[in-house]
């Protein structure tokens, strides 16, 4: 006999019930989804309650990105903090959660941070209480960022309705309550929740920081695609009728969960995104509970979100938000480029085709060829690639039938993987191909006719321009004019290409299913994940590095070739600091060499307070000193700068300390926005030798060349309370010390089958690889991100036949000291494609 729940639904003015009643049941016989549930002690233990399906899982085997819609984590709640409002307006509050029934002691991996938002904050700040034992499902899981502070998981899992999360609390009683005759007790009464009003914030408002939600029209992007590492990645930019731009750099384990975007000109929703400064402008990360709606940009399209939330709010607001930025976005010629037609190429010309694939074939390792067409037809000649029939894979009648109508495209480099896995019959959007004439032979004679250029159309390397390939689904607007002007063609010559195959892939092509979709989404445009893109000098040949081997520098090159080495191979001692005044480099100090100078200082007694410089100083800082708890003989003395506005918060203030250990210096620099180690060696503050930091700003440690730098007295500063300008380069200057800046130099060992080439990438490194060198030394992202390029140019443990083809300019120069000058190479004017300017 199957147990059924029974719902009542109560309505008064004020509030709405939902009266749930179940009788005690069998395991798998709840089937609510209602986001908040509760458990009873005397219906047995929690097993058997739950779902069949729902398996648990144990912290310690908890991953990053993995699904987790049929696996629950128990626990029990040890500390719950209040909920508080993000800059989206929402609420959100967060618990730490302890094991149940783990079996080993006490560790970082029996307590995890738990975050919970939205509409879900709702209905559990007040029902959940420390101490509460509950059950968890369909949570997502990310890096937590408190880790190495609070000591607990080094991930935490996020809650929100978005999610579907499920919530189960298991409520102890002292003895069952009495029988009921009829359907059982009361599970939980909960008020009717009333629709969150999200706020959205133009892009000209926005500001770093915080974190917020937006609308805009896509202007770029770049789909999901994953690295070597464990993560996909989105870039994402947006524009807004505020004439502001959003660079959005998105991450996730699952490439679904990433935004759905098809084309330009789409309009996106994205909640709970938070601002940060990056390269001087400000760019988007995901933030905890991050989630997207992706509408087609076509004005008159229908209002069907692209979303893998299990539910989301989308109000006539919302609707009227969409259809304003529809109008926007069309009428805005930077955004609205229509797709270009096989009949409207122009020779020279880059441009985005949608058509249909006919027929592909691998040409050689370095090319694969697709047929495609969009049923017009070029007025000129078109180059036909020269390939055995037998290599081609498609309907031959098909090819032979559309020859007239269909066009050769050579797709190259990284892009040849995401080609490969086209399917004929496909739709496709191409972006930005290059037709380009093809050059006449002058080998043998021929008629005006024949003379007349070929048009050839490549798909090179990089994502430049985003160029790629788009696996579009059938459904979306550009697929329908598309099948529109196949359909005209095929009519207008019937007796040809009546008995077309493709005509019943057009007829018959059903709506691709959720699961047929994301695995295109997954595969819609090949990313630049194994190749670099030359920025400029298009024009030079690629030249054989034997070749250049051979030649006197200095000069100029293009290369084709494999990485087969680079130095160093720790990435951390890629990073090295660089005078621009005496050009000299040198290693950036490790913890060790900090913590012997500073042990060194306040052993040799440079730490001690010297009374009549607190007296002296206090008219501009303000002085705390206590004993270190572990060395009860040294002293800690902070100095708060003064400023003339009101207090500011520490994260904004300015101390200057002394007698601290490198541990103390690192919680100091967390806390406060600006640290300045001092000694008081002399009547007034001075700073300790440049071998430590002179400065700690944002967590930034910024150091002195010891060559070209004239410490002043710390009371220099004393200018800065005026005007206000604590930056970086201002204290350097002020203080009388030429400040370093952070470089990555690395040398790369080059093989194009001619030789081996040794280039080095130093002055131009950042630009390569898009990541700030100064930034990666605090950022663990970065760090990541750093590691999953190089392991893509340069996979581990691979076969060096294995790996991807890279395109770069070398420049060769002499060096030496005058007596012996030596042959040099450098990278230059190469970006690594993900980190191409957008």
């Amino acid at each position: 006999m199957h147990t059924r729940a029974v719902v009542f639904n109560i309505v008064s003015p004020s509030y709405f019930l939902d009266i749930i009643f179940i009788p005690s049941s069998p395991r798998g016989s709840i089937g609510l989804t209602m986001p908040f549930q509760q458990l009873r002690e005397f219906d047995g233990p929690i097993e058997a309650q739950l779902p069949s399906h729902m398996q648990r899982i144990e912290f310690e085997k908890l991953q990053l990105f993995s699904a987790y819609d049929d696996k629950y984590v128990e626990g029990t709640i040890l500390m719950k903090y209040p909920p508080h409002e993000l800059g989206t307006g929402e609420k959100a509050f967060k618990m730490v959660l302890e094991e149940s029934t783990t079996q080993q002691p006490m560790s970082n991996l029996s307590t995890i941070n738990t975050f919970v938002f939205g509409k879900l904050v709702d209905e559990c700040e007040h029902t959940l209480k420390q101490g509460d034992k509950v059950v968890l499902s369909k949570f997502q899981v990310t890096k937590s960022a408190s880790a190495s502070k609070d000591g607990r998981h080094r991930l935490q899992l996020e809650l929100s309705e978005e999610m579907g999360t499920m919530v189960f609390v298991y409520a102890k009683s002292v003895k069952e309550p009495a029988a009921v005759s009829n359907v059982g007790l009361p599970i939980i009464e909960r008020p009717k929740l009333r629709m969150h009003d999200y706020t959205y914030v133009p892009l000209n408002k926005i500001k770093g920081g915080v974190t917020i939600n937006v609308y805009g029209v896509v202007k770029f992007f770049k789909p999901p695609y994953r690295s070597r590492g464990t993560d996909f990645s989105s870039t994402v930019t947006i524009v807004d009728p505020s004439n502001a731009r959003l660079n959005c750099v998105l991450f996730n384990g699952n490439a679904d969960l990433l935004p759905k975007i098809y084309k330009v000109g789409d309009v996106v929703r994205f909640h709970r995104i938070k601002i940060q400064e990056f390269n001087k402008g400000l760019q988007a990360i995901n933030a905890p509970g991050f989630s997207a709606l992706t509408f087609d940009g076509t004005p008159g399209a229908p209002l069907k979100p692209r979303t893998t939330s299990r539910s989301y709010q989308f109000t006539s607001t919302d609707q009227r938000t969409v259809e304003e930025l529809r109008r926007w976005g069309n009428a805005d010629l930077s955004i609205h480029q229509p797709t270009t037609k096989l009949s409207e190429v122009k020779p020279a010309e880059y441009f985005d085709l949608t058509c249909q694939l006919i027929a592909k074939a691998q040409v050689d390792r370095s090319a694969v060829l697709l047929k495609v067409w969009d049923g017009t037809k070029y007025p000129h000649p078109l180059w036909q690639v020269p390939v055995d029939e037998n290599t081609l894979e498609g309907d031959p009648a098909d090819i032979h039938r559309l020859s007239n109508l269909a066009m050769d495209v050579l797709v190259y480099d990284n892009h040849i993987g995401a080609a490969n896995s086209l399917q004929v019959g496909m739709y496709l959007t191409i972006h930005n191909l290059h037709a380009k004439l093809a050059t006449l032979s002058t080998e043998k004679p021929s008629s005006s006719h024949e003379a007349m250029p070929e048009m050839e159309f490549h798909l090179h390397g990089g994502t430049s321009y985003g160029r790629g390939i788009t696996v579009l689904p059938g459904d979306c607007s550009d697929v329908q004019r598309l099948k529109q002007s196949l359909e005209s063609a095929l009519s207008a010559d019937q007796d040809s290409l009546g008995d077309l195959s493709l005509l019943d892939k057009l007829n018959t092509s059903k709506r691709p299913s959720e699961s047929e979709a994301s695995s295109a989404a997954t595969i819609q445009r090949c990313q630049q994940e194994s190749a670099t893109v030359i920025t400029a000098h298009q024009h030079i040949r690629t030249t054989p590095i034997q070749e250049i081997l051979d030649q006197t520098p200095p000069q100029k090159y293009r290369i084709r070739a494999k990485l087969v080495n680079y130095e160093p191979r720790a990435l951390h001692q890629s990073v090295k600091l660089y005078c621009p005044k005496c050009r000299s480099l040198q290693e950036v100090p490790n913890d060790d060499d900090i913590d012997t100078a500073l042990r060194g200082l306040y052993n040799l007694g440079c730490m001690t307070v010297d009374p009549a410089i607190q007296s002296h100083d206090a008219l501009w800082y303000n002085t705390a000193t206590w004993e270190a708890e572990e060395e009860r003989r040294r002293r800690i003395t902070v100095h708060f700068v003064k400023t003339s506005e009101a207090p500011s918060a520490p994260e904004h203030s300015t101390i200057l300390v002394e007698g601290v250990s490198l541990s103390e210096l690192y919680r100091l620099s967390e806390r406060f926005g600006r640290v300045i180690p001092t000694s008081s060696r002399t009547e007034c503050l001075s700073l300790n030798d440049l071998s430590i930091p002179f400065l700690i700003e944002d967590r930034k440690w910024h150091y002195g060349c010891k060559n070209c730098s004239h410490p002043q007295p710390v009371n220099a500063l004393q200018p800065l309370l005026q005007s206000g300008t604590w930056e970086s380069s201002a204290i350097a200057e002020v203080l009388g010390v030429q400040l370093l800046s952070y470089v990555f130099v690395m040398k790369f060992t080059y093989d194009d089958g001619s030789g081996f080439l040794d280039a080095l990438l130093w002055n131009e490194a950042e630009s390569f690889f898009g990541i700030s060198a100064a930034d990666v030394m605090i950022d663990d992202v970065l760090q990541e991100k750093l590691m999953r390029i190089m392991d893509t140019l340069c996979p581990p443990r691979a076969n060096p036949d294995d790996g991807p083809w890279l395109e770069c300019c070398v420049k060769s120069y002499y060096a030496g000291d005058g007596s012996e000058q030596k042959t040099y190479y450098q990278i230059f004017d190469t970006v690594v494609a993900e980190a191409e300017d957008i």
